[in-house]
């Protein structure tokens, strides 16, 4: 794979890495939060919201996202089991078909990936990769190494890329211009090619250490099935929710032919 082409595959990783809310800020004694993120274009364009719904009445935390049209049709949907850097996801565009994820298969946790639905399932070992930051994790490999970031100290980690069934190593920094009681990062490759990764940026709240705004190349493809520039706001701060609404939210998921959600 080419660096440029290697750069914007990991790039899309980083964006579908995103979340604003961890299993620390759900309610005392167990409870369900949502909230909600708004992706825009360069102009200002929304594109697509993500609602994010964190369930922590089991011993392991769940976190179910459903990506909506900016009329309010759901297209994707993820699925986050566990906690901190590494935890199992599946990720499944319903437009096309395409999907990925690690699970665990015959007590051994793989890696898989499809482009689409007349593609075949690619798998592989995540032992092999040596990735130790999964999707969702990290975030939570972010707050694990806030106080470091802080200090003006970057961090380093070996980041999954599901469509390359292997992991390459990344290093977060602090930058500077962030608002009274934020935190910016930047990401990008530890590799000579480094330079090739479209410039992504993270801010977080210090307070809660939540993440309030992504800025980079989007996990969702547009109409062409390419990937833009975008920003992501997480705005509104997390609520609780009855139950009862979780269970019906995959109800509105339905698979359905591909269909340009973004122009």
């Amino acid at each position: 794979m080419k660096a440029r082409h290697l750069a914007v595959a990991c790039g899309v990783a980083f964006a579908a890495a995103t979340t604003a809310a961890s299993a620390n800020d759900a309610p005392a004694g167990g409870g369900v939060l949502r909230y909600v993120g708004e992706a825009r274009d360069p102009g200002g364009r929304l594109l697509y919201r993500e609602t994010h719904y964190l369930d922590s009445r089991a011993p392991a935390p769940r976190r179910v996202v459903l990506y909506q049209c900016a009329d309010g049709r759901p297209f994707a949907r993820k699925t986050v089991d566990g906690a901190g850097p590494a935890p199992a996801f599946a990720f499944l565009d319903a437009r096309d078909g395409y999907q990925e994820g690690v699970r665990t298969q015959g007590g051994t946790r793989e890696v898989f990936w499809q482009e689409g639905k007349a593609s075949p399932l690619k798998r592989a070992a995540v032992a092999k990769t040596g990735a130790t930051v999964f999707d969702a994790g990290f975030d939570a490999y972010v707050r694990e190494h806030f106080p470091a970031l802080q200090q003006g100290k970057a961090v380093r980690a070996r980041f999954l890329i599901p469509s390359r069934q292997s992991a390459i190593g990344v290093s977060v920094k602090p930058v500077a211009g962030a608002p009274a009681g934020y935190l910016d990062l930047k990401t990008r490759l530890d590799a000579w090619y480094g330079f090739a990764l479209p410039e992504l940026k993270l801010r977080y709240r210090v307070a809660d250490r939540r993440l309030v705004r992504f800025e980079g190349i989007g996990t969702i493809r547009d109409g062409k099935g390419g990937h833009g520039k975008l920003r992501i706001d997480f705005a509104q701060p997390a609520e609780a929710i009855e139950a009862g609404e979780l269970q019906r939210a995959p109800r509105g998921f339905r698979l359905a032919a591909f269909t340009p959600c973004m122009a």
